[in-house]
């Protein structure tokens, strides 16, 4: 298994046994709700007629004359749609469906077709009133100015020390305090990653799963960290994403970047297992968490562009024993087998060469003075008997090739100094 997989998987796992507790939380209210009803009622409760109207909730703008009302129902057993109608605002926005499917086991969703953002309700019989529904747009905006993050809290809920890894769970808190919904002009060909909801994270993140309650869009994923094209109408969201990264030595840098800025910036790390220091953060402190201890350090009231510069140090590291075994897990004894033969086989042809060039040396240049002291002296004639000997020597095989070689160049050296003493006859 990845490493990195129990602290992903931990969180995705609880974000489900929490769906199905609710989801199991709405069936039992909804078998209550049916169960307290009188029999005949089962049969006259389906709705019939479905009315509201849409309202503009940016000031001073209307709804767009001929804007579409969508209805769809939905079989909740098969989770299914299995019709759907549209209808067109009247005055005042208002919008009535009378002709749709109807019966046991459906419930119904309404909403307005306003571009890419269309805001929409819910309907279950027996729970919700089909009638007097209001629906609320707002005219479209680019601009960041209304969005800021109120809440940035990461939480490190355990540490791989073995092999270096960091599980991080972190909740963004984004609001959207103006009267406009903020939607990205995605057909802009000149669209850059700053022109879109952005987070960065780690350097190297692996594994990294974003979810939200922010209407539908999509998760661009880049180098630094991923952008959402998601609207953001005004109101409340929140930014749900784990990851997995790794650190070296006993220490990772963050250079956490807060675009819109921050009302509270909070870091949780294990009790015992580091430090985290960052611009504006305060003295640790203590806190229980699942019935785990951790260390909790924050800063407040950050600018739009500040950049925190997060340190983790004193990060666990890994034992002896932990290290020999990854060092051979990881193949890495390969590599330095490797090396250490490749620097063997470079001495020896270096010794090799050099040993070479020594006997090359021995056997063509110059004898060293004195290495033969039978041969000072002699008169020219003498050395050329000597050397007749020696080469009469050599063909008999009475001498090594090396020595007869090295006397020979002797003898000739000194046959050269004979002949500038040596008397010449007249």
């Amino acid at each position: 298994m990845n490493p990195g997989t129990e602290f992903v998987d931990r969180f995705s796992l609880r974000g489900r046994v929490r769906r199905i507790l609710l989801a199991a939380s709405v069936l039992v209210a909804l078998f209550a709700a049916f169960s307290a009803l009188p029999d005949h009622a089962s049969a006259q409760g389906f709705p019939t007629e479905i009315s509201g109207r849409i309202v503009n909730g940016t000031p001073g703008s209307d709804v767009p004359p001929g804007l579409n009302v969508v209805l769809l129902v939905v079989d909740e057993a098969r989770q299914e749609i299995v019709a759907s109608d549209t209808a067109i605002v009247g005055t005042n926005g208002q919008f009535t469906f009378t002709d749709f499917l109807s019966g046991p086991g459906l419930t119904y969703r309404v909403a307005a077709d306003h571009g890419e953002f269309t805001p929409s309700v819910d309907l279950i019989p027996g729970q919700s009133s089909f009638s007097d529904l209001e629906i609320t747009i707002y005219d479209h905006t680019q601009s960041f100015e209304d969005i800021r993050v109120s809440t940035y809290s990461m939480l490190i809920p355990s540490i791989d020390r073995a092999d270096r890894l960091i599980g991080v769970l972190a909740v963004v808190s984004v609001v959207n305090s103006g009267s406009h919904v903020w939607i990205p002009d995605v057909d802009n060909p000149a669209l850059t990653g700053l022109d879109l909801l952005r987070f960065n994270l780690p350097e190297g993140f692996t594994r990294l799963s974003v979810e939200s309650n922010l209407p539908p869009g999509n998760i661009l994923e880049i180098s630094t960290g991923f952008a959402l094209t998601n609207p953001v109408p005004p109101g409340d969201f929140d930014i749900l994403m784990t990851y997995v990264t790794e650190y070296d030595g006993d220490s990772l840098s963050f250079p956490l970047r807060l675009p819109y800025g921050a009302d509270q910036v909070r870091i949780m790390l294990p009790e015992g297992e580091g430090e985290v220091t960052g611009l504006g953060f305060g003295a640790a402190e203590g806190a229980i968490i699942d019935d785990t201890a951790y260390s909790v350090v924050e800063g407040v009231n950050y600018p739009r562009d500040s950049q925190l510069d997060v340190q983790f140090s004193s990060l666990p590291t890994p034992s002896l024993l932990e290290s020999i075994q990854d060092f051979f897990d990881g193949r890495g004894y390969i590599i330095v087998i490797a090396w250490v033969a490749g620097a063997a086989m470079l001495g020896l042809l270096v010794y090799a060469f050099f040993f070479a060039r020594q006997r090359g040396a021995a056997a063509s240049g110059s004898p060293q003075p004195g290495a033969y002291p039978e041969y000072e002296g002699l008169q020219r004639s003498e050395i050329v008997e000597t050397i007749a000997t020696l080469d009469a020597r050599r063909e008999a095989g009475e001498i090594e090739e090396e020595d007869y070689t090295a006397r020979r160049a002797a003898l000739t050296q000194a046959a050269l100094a004979a002949g500038t003493t040596e008397a010449q006859p007249t």
